[in-house]
């Protein structure tokens, strides 16, 4: 193959159907699917949905790792919300349902988190820059929470 024609992008539906089965594999306690999508970068970030944060490839790898022990098996469904897509930038925001069993559980637990999803077009592929997800709650007032 020669510089001149370099081959074309892939298209952001490819990207996002594999960002969903790496997900559903998450949820089965494989991660290597959805490490393999990430930007393996110092830019890398990632707001999991239990606190904290994580930027550069090597803690969002250690943190995807830990996530592996976090499931012992089940499903992950999505409901896009938005999707923006730009020439080399582009985002999802997404109701995502995970219902799981926990090790040590034997039932399975139900949550849904609202997710946003970042990509960065790099060398061809969309990669996986950052995820944002936390539970969704029920609707409220601001100040409603407050004192408890």
């Amino acid at each position: 193959m020669n510089d001149e024609n370099p081959p074309p992008a892939e298209s952001f539906a490819d990207a996002l159907a594999s960002l969903r089965a790496a997900l559903g594999d998450v949820a089965n306690g494989d991660v290597a699917a959805i490490k393999a999508l990430y930007a393996h970068d110092d830019d890398a970030t990632s707001f999991y949905g239990w606190g904290g944060y994580e930027k550069g490839w090597d803690e969002v790898s250690r943190r995807w790792d830990w996530a592996a022990t976090q499931f012992g098996g089940g499903t992950v469904g999505h409901d896009n919300v938005s999707t923006v897509v730009g020439a080399d930038l582009a985002f999802t925001t997404d109701i995502e349902t995970f219902v799981v069993t926990r090790p040590g559980a034997s039932e399975p637990t139900r949550w849904s988190n609202r997710v946003t999803h970042v990509f960065r077009l790099q060398g061809g592929r969309w990669r996986l820059l950052h995820r944002h997800a936390n539970r969704l709650e029920m609707r409220y007032e601001p100040g409603a929470r407050e004192g408890g």
